[in-house]
């Protein structure tokens, strides 16, 4: 219970932190502590619902290779996966441009920054297990 809550409380955290760096970038007012904490939670709550369709979008392709007979059924499933994963991916970076920063932002100014933004993060879930793979085969950790 108390574990859980200080585990929240602390992953909240980054979005208060991503909140006062946009607050200087745009030069803002502060929001109160109490508006700051709630938007804080809600982009957690988010978080924690789409990255897991993320990763499960990306990682299925890999999955149902061996059940897809030929190769265009297989290239067509790992396109799918990551056109769905570079959706989602889209939408949580837009929420957190159109949300966190204390002024209205419109989608016609954020989309861009928000799709480059869900393009990398979908190139590292892409490359990480062959950087893992190849790299971290040394590490005696």
């Amino acid at each position: 219970g108390i574990g859980i809550f200080f585990a929240l409380f602390g992953a909240s955290r980054l979005f208060i932190a991503i909140d006062k760096c946009m607050t200087i970038v745009y030069r803002l007012p502060q929001r109160t502590f109490l508006r700051q904490n709630l938007l804080a939670f809600g982009m957690l709550f988010l978080f924690i619902i789409i990255i897991p369709i993320m990763l499960a979008a990306s990682s299925a392709p890999t999955a149902l290779i061996s059940i897809i007979p030929g190769g265009s059924g297989r290239f067509g499933t790992f396109l799918a996966g990551m056109i769905f994963s570079l959706f989602f991916g889209f939408i949580f970076f837009e929420s957190i441009y159109l949300f966190v920063p204390n002024k209205k932002m419109s989608f016609k100014v954020t989309w861009c920054g928000a799709l480059v933004v869900a393009g990398t993060l979908e190139i590292f879930i892409i490359f990480f297990p062959l950087y893992v793979r190849n790299f971290m085969a040394n590490y005696g950790g």
